[in-house]
């Protein structure tokens, strides 16, 4: 994409004259390496003229315009101002629409996003609770040193000679992610909202098993002779040593693994089905187990939408507004409460990578017309 191209897509985008076809181009090349902070320097202006409406002083809108400019002097050439320029008076423009039909948010109506904490529950039944700004040892109940935390990363190192597993399990809340180093060496990065259930250290001449509920990125480390099995409730996905994405909610209707690299094999831990052979998934592919029919079905997919939520991005194609409000309620910890039926079912393109559940919001209110009101800390669509 030219310069002149990518300028046009996202005046386009700002000005809610996209189409389709042009939201994709440009949602994937913000994807791209480098380019998110190009986009950005775009939506911060956006943000600040909006913010600027929203009390309506004329001299701060210019203050705010003239400070851009002057800011990327030194860096860009002339014909940048200019568009800096034609997007500032675009969004004024905007902002005093969106202004006199009333659909900016009141200021005082604030969104608070819920703190929970991670906890994690030890093979006694004990419940402790992680802190992310700090480093400990993490003990069994006779005192003995099973693993190190490491702010938001927790690496197991026990060694066992016991034919018994002893199980934690890692409880992530919404809002919140943590990666853990399982005693193997695998890597297991667990979004949002997910919980995983893993021995303390792996038996010898056994399988490596580990139940997820949630979603997580396996990064195994390959033992030909002890494969790596996840179980995300119906489904065990069974690997020698490979990188692959699960989604397993419980709202969810389906269950969605997505390989990067290695081989995987998909298999029914139940028996009501009448296909019941075990399903092999290649790079780039995903599969999906259906729960209506307990069926499974692979497709080629780009994995990179579905490791994004690694580098903090939410990256949507052809998803439901009820999947991207769930997966919003997740990220943040927000409730949303969507009263708008038709509103639900309806399929968008979109990527975030916006630090505030509040420019999220107001993306979609701006690119949409999707409006929301927040009461009592929680948002409602109407």
């Amino acid at each position: 994409m030219t310069g002149s191209e990518k300028e046009e897509l996202i005046l386009k985008y700002l000005s809610q004259s996209a189409t389709a076809k042009e939201l994709d181009i440009l949602s994937d090349w913000i994807l791209i390496e480098g380019n998110k902070e190009v986009f950005d320097k775009y939506i911060q202006l956006h943000l600040e003229i909006i913010i600027s409406m929203n009390r309506p002083n004329a001299d701060l809108i210019k203050k705010t315009l003239l400070r851009k400019i002057k800011r990327d002097k030194i860096r860009r050439k002339l014909k940048v101002y200019t568009k800096y320029a034609a997007i500032g008076l675009l969004l004024f423009s905007m902002g005093y629409y969106l202004q006199n039909e009333g659909m900016l948010r009141n200021e005082s109506h604030v969104l608070i996003p819920k703190v929970e904490a991670i906890t994690i529950t030890m093979g006694d039944g004990r419940i402790e609770t992680l802190k992310t700004d700090e480093d400990r040892d993490l003990r069994d109940e006779e005192g003995n040193i099973i693993g190190t935390q490491n702010n938001t990363k927790l690496s197991y190192t026990a060694k066992t000679k016991h034919k018994k597993l002893v199980y934690n399990t890692l409880n992530i809340p919404y809002g919140k992610r943590f990666d853990l180093i399982l005693s193997d060496g695998t890597h297991v990065y667990l979004n949002s909202g997910s919980s995983l259930r893993y021995p303390t250290a792996f038996v010898p001449d056994s399988s490596r098993k580990v139940f997820l509920s949630g979603e997580a990125y396996f990064d195994v480390a390959e033992d030909k002779r002890h494969p790596f099995v996840v179980n995300a409730n119906e489904i065990d996905i069974q690997v020698l040593g490979t990188k692959f994405n699960v989604s397993h909610y419980p709202e969810d209707a389906n269950i969605n693994t997505v390989l990067v690299e290695g081989l995987v094999e998909l298999r029914r831990t139940t028996i009501n089905s009448n296909n019941l052979n075990s399903v092999k998934l290649e790079p780039g592919k995903k599969a999906v187990w259906h729960r209506s029919s307990n069926e499974i079905t692979t497709s080629n997919v780009d994995t990179s939408l579905y490791t994004a939520w690694l580098k903090g991005k939410l990256v949507f194609r052809n998803s439901s507004f009820k999947q991207i409000r769930e997966a919003l309620q997740r990220r943040y910890n927000i409730i949303i409460n969507n009263t708008n039926s038709q509103l639900e079912e309806q399929l968008f393109d979109a990527a975030f990578d916006i630090e505030t559940i509040d420019q999220v919001l107001e993306t979609f209110n701006k690119s949409w017309a999707i409006d929301y009101t927040i009461k009592n800390n929680e948002v409602i669509i109407k």
